[in-house]
């Protein structure tokens, strides 16, 4: 398979180094308390928190809950709008217009078979750039395979809401901007190479993705590894594909945290794949001198 499966087992949750836990305890280097990392997959339900030995107690031990962003940044209507407006192609790159007729015939089949029971075509969507698109499939590929699968109660926002319903302190490390560069920042003609590959390879990114989904449940990120650097799966994402979506994202992300969690413990709830590897948030923290253990 191409390489945009490999972008989108990062993007969603996955990892990149043969660990095998999601909730992590930051401690040392002065801390009074201690602080939390959690592996998030964007797409499970928030009934998952219940599952995770101990992650109930670091969210009742923790001063403040972090996502990757503030819930409130999430769901405001200037962000809303923002986003939108991201989503919109120009008049002249409208996706009938970057796309071949033989390209847009693929990619409106494979659309149209999720989309038609809805009611809704490709036709419909045109004017969305090709990641616009993309990312509405993952939403509508995920809901085939995620048990309780609901948009409103996914895991992310669902972790803020306990720590809110806690009493605890909310926070996010990037703006609706950030989120936009990070999704947004390729060429649409990278985009739409990237939406046509995915729709030409739509059994197979089914198969993989609940292959990968159920390891995420079992927390086996072993196995979600050797899926992502298996040679049968397509070339690896490149050095810039991965500074954008996750080394770059780390390091800014670190950088707050050593400010912050010296002042109060963190429980930051983030995609899994921005933990490991040795440009993960656990070796960057590790580097700055914390000790940081899987929680049992």
């Amino acid at each position: 398979m191409k390489r945009y499966l490999s972008i989108i087992i990062i993007a969603v949750a996955t990892c990149l180094s043969a660990w095998s836990q999601l909730l992590w305890k930051v401690e040392g280097n002065g801390l009074s308390k201690p602080s939390y990392l959690m592996g998030t997959h964007h797409f499970a339900p928030a009934s998952f928190i219940d599952s995770i030995a101990g992650l109930n107690d670091a969210i009742n031990n923790c001063d403040a809950v972090y996502g990757e962003m503030h819930r409130d940044a999430m769901t405001s209507m200037e962000s809303q709008q923002k986003l939108a407006m991201a989503l919109i192609a120009p008049q002249d790159s409208m996706l009938n217009v970057v796309l071949t007729p033989e390209q847009y015939a693929t990619v409106e089949k494979v659309v149209n078979s999720y989309l038609a029971p809805m009611g809704v075509s490709l036709d419909m969507l045109k004017q969305l750039k090709p990641q616009g698109i993309n990312i509405q499939l993952q939403a509508l590929q995920a809901k085939k395979f995620l048990k309780d699968f609901d948009p409103n109660n996914l895991i992310d926002t669902g972790l803020q809401k306990r720590g809110a319903d806690a009493g605890k302190q909310l926070g996010g490390f990037e703006t609706v901007d950030d989120q936009i560069e990070a999704l947004f920042s390729s060429t649409l003609k990278e985009q739409a190479e990237a939406l046509v590959d995915m729709c030409e390879h739509d059994a197979e990114f089914n198969e993989v993705s609940e292959k990968l989904t159920k390891a995420y449940f079992n927390q086996d990120l072993d196995y979600m590894l050797k899926q992502f650097i298996d040679p049968d799966a397509g070339a690896a994402p490149t050095e810039k594909e991965l500074e954008n979506l996750l080394w770059g994202r780390n390091r800014r992300w670190v950088e707050k945290l050593t400010e912050l969690m010296p002042q109060q413990s963190i429980l930051v709830c983030v995609g899994a794949g921005h933990l490991p590897g040795d440009k993960g948030v656990v070796a960057l923290l590790r580097n700055a001198g914390y000790t940081v253990t899987p929680c049992k």
